[in-house]
């Protein structure tokens, strides 16, 4: 739905001139999740409409703590992606400052989030189709194997991890072509710096990887993780992580003897880092989730994806994937194995579930108003 506050700017102004077009504000699509405004606007050169873009906008002469922070972030999530060129991974088109704001250009990726389509999936009564998230999951891990191993121009490793990867942030568009969106809290090595983002900035609680939860360094396998999860429910309509009918004294039954104090002690300090949430249980069960867990949430779905499953959400990163292409090839080998799956066969599984959702696709690009949809954009907004 769209933003009902009120808007920065005007629908129809010029908000400045970059490299030859024009960024014209379109909508106000409410706050981001990292104190920026997104805003939808169209780009044009020479009075010809050339796409629709997102813009993250933040005021420049605000001077706090808080801002500078939300400034350097962006700045920094734009020196990024000059390194994240991938077909995989929604683009940052660039930085530019004027009339006090700092605005960052990105791809708008018309379609839908993974959140979106398990709620269609839903309102048909069931949940993703196992095809379409093997052919999701191989085309995010083939972003995340171009991420984790990017190097600067002199070849050092930038050792980026997403680390907020959730069912909002991987999209497919119309035509079936898979994102991963918004590396805004990455954590990476960038050229002139030591590691940009501070460990307390990252994703939802709710999709992080038990290492995140408990305080432990996080890498490369910390995605694969989130993937896992973010892929399970999609499947299946079960969060790993969910304690379900185990209440908070349940699942400390549950901690191993010396473990008490630690996880005390991780559950405080994420209390203080994620304002507002109470994560105890959550990490309570990142931190006593067995096997048998993933075996019970997988056993509505196919021997060869249980597998993968079995080996991607592992409590202990060394006994997960490796790296990102070989949970690209072991999902692209199942898919191989039941026959070819395309992007235009995503396409008509989205048309058939909104179908039968009765739900109608969104207008194109330039359609009216009332039928743009909130899910067109690349950082989804936050509540106001």
């Amino acid at each position: 739905m769209s933003y009902t506050g009120t808007s920065l700017f005007p629908e129809g102004l010029v908000l400045f001139s970059f490299k030859g077009a024009t960024y014209e504000m379109l909508e106000d699509l409410g706050p981001g999740h990292h104190g920026e405004r997104v805003l939808s606007a169209l780009q044009r050169v020479k009075d010809k409409v050339v796409r629709r873009v997102i813009l993250k906008a933040l005021p420049l002469s605000d001077s706090t703590a808080v801002w500078k922070e939300a400034r350097k972030r962006l700045e920094e999530e734009t020196q990024l992606a000059a390194f994240l060129r991938h077909p995989n991974i929604a683009c940052v088109h660039g930085a530019h400052k004027t009339k006090g704001t700092l605005f960052v250009i990105t791809e708008a990726v018309l379609g839908f989030s993974l959140n979106t389509l398990l709620g269609v999936a839903a309102a048909r009564g069931g949940y993703g189709p196992e095809s379409f998230m093997r052919y999701v999951g191989a085309r995010i891990a083939g972003a995340l194997a171009h991420a984790h191993t990017c190097r600067s121009a002199q070849g050092d490793p930038l050792k980026i991890v997403h680390r907020a990867i959730d069912p909002t942030r991987i999209r497919v568009t119309f035509d079936g072509q898979v994102k991963l969106t918004d590396f805004g809290v990455a954590s990476a090595r960038l050229p002139g710096q030591r590691t940009t983002r501070r460990p307390g900035t990252r994703g939802e609680v709710f999709w992080a990887s038990p290492e995140a939860l408990l305080g432990q360094p996080e890498d490369a396998r910390s995605d694969l993780f989130t993937l896992g999860m973010v892929l399970l429910e999609f499947a299946t309509g079960k969060h790993l992580l969910s304690a379900y009918n185990l209440l908070s004294k349940d699942l400390w039954v549950l901690v191993p003897e010396g473990e008490t104090e630690p996880l005390r002690s991780a559950i405080a300090r994420m209390r203080n880092a994620w304002g507002g949430v109470d994560p105890e249980e959550t990490i309570l069960r990142a931190a006593t989730f067995s096997p048998a867990d993933v075996e019970a949430a997988t056993q509505t779905l196919s021997e060869p994806t249980r597998a993968v499953f079995r080996k991607l959400l592992r409590r202990n990163p060394a006994e997960r994937h490796m790296s990102a292409l070989t949970l690209q090839d072991d999902l692209a080998k199942v898919l191989r194995a039941r026959g070819s799956y395309t992007a235009r066969m995503a396409a008509q599984e989205i048309q058939a579930a909104l179908r039968g959702a009765g739900q109608a696709m969104a207008a194109d690009e330039e359609g009216p108003k009332s039928l743009r949809h909130q899910d067109f954009i690349t950082t989804e907004p936050g509540p106001a």
